[in-house]
């Protein structure tokens, strides 16, 4: 078995992992990247994200940015459940964790720091422009990454290669490795090239939901469940087993594990984005 040691691993090649790959070399760690895919179809559901964004400008989140995601994430929330958030997080109970709600300091956290996330994105080769989207909406054209998600990705995942991060295609993740109860020093994967792998060093999880995965679909979203095809083939690489590995060591879940964004899709497509223009105007 190999046995690798890294300052940080990261799970995941997504525009999350590869964000936080590029940070971490660039801060002048050694990092390695474990990616379920192969190297041509790395990067998850990211590599196909269109990924439009709610600015004004190149550095100005819209006016109503705060509040329309305030106002528009979850459903109705039991009153009781809406005081409790009032309480420092620490102390809120099961039931108020799992609301189908955003935290307002994190949408303020967000918003703040959206203006130098677009500005260190372009500084690691990432474009943007204004350009037309599918929506007959008054909010034409939208700041959008030139070239969608693969885009993103594939300028990711180079500045990370030049500044000395090692990738491992077709390895997955399936145990972390700690130190004690609460200590995580390392992951231990699995390579369809190397078998069976070790990695020490600090780890990020990124490696998305489960939407591949029909154990998962069925025990959080019901036997029905198996039926659902991804929107994207990339969705695919997603097996929860990040989420799996977390939830093994302790760590507390959150948020709605029976809910889900749907979309149609067309069976018959080829295509690796199969969405039909489904808005009836």
């Amino acid at each position: 078995m190999a046995e690798l040691n890294f300052d940080l691993i990261v799970l995941g090649c997504g525009v999350a992992g590869l964000s936080a790959a590029v940070a971490g070399a660039e801060r002048g760690l050694r990092v390695a990247v474990l990616e379920r895919a192969s190297r041509e179809e790395r990067g998850g559901q990211s590599r196909f994200t269109e990924a439009y964004l709610r600015m004004k400008s190149h550095t100005q989140v819209t006016d109503d940015f705060d509040t329309f995601l305030a106002e528009h994430s979850g459903y109705y929330q039991d009153p009781d459940f809406v005081a409790e958030t009032l309480a420092d997080r620490a102390d809120w109970s099961a039931q108020t964790r799992a609301l189908g709600s955003v935290d307002a300091s994190v949408i303020s956290t967000f918003a703040e720091q959206v203006p130098g996330t677009i500005e260190w994105l372009k500084g690691n080769g990432v474009k943007f422009d204004f350009l037309p989207t599918q929506f007959l909406t008054s909010t034409q054209p939208r700041l959008l990454p030139v070239g969608g998600g693969e885009a993103i990705v594939e300028a990711l995942a180079t500045k990370a290669e030049a500044l000395g991060a090692e990738f491992f295609y077709e390895t997955s993740g399936r145990q972390l490795l700690t130190e004690g109860f609460a200590t995580v020093t390392g992951i231990r994967a699995l390579s369809r090239q190397h078998g069976d792998m070790i990695f020490h060093g600090a780890v990020v999880l990124a490696s998305g939901g489960f939407e591949g995965n029909t154990e998962m679909l069925g025990r959080y979203l019901g036997p029905r469940s198996v039926y659902l095809r991804p929107v994207c083939k990339g969705a695919y690489y997603n097996r929860g087993e990040g989420i799996q590995m977390a939830l093994d060591m302790g760590a507390a879940p959150s948020g709605e594990y029976g809910s889900y964004h749907a979309e149609p899709v067309d069976p018959r497509s080829g295509i690796p984005s199969r969405r039909p223009r489904y808005q009836p105007h």
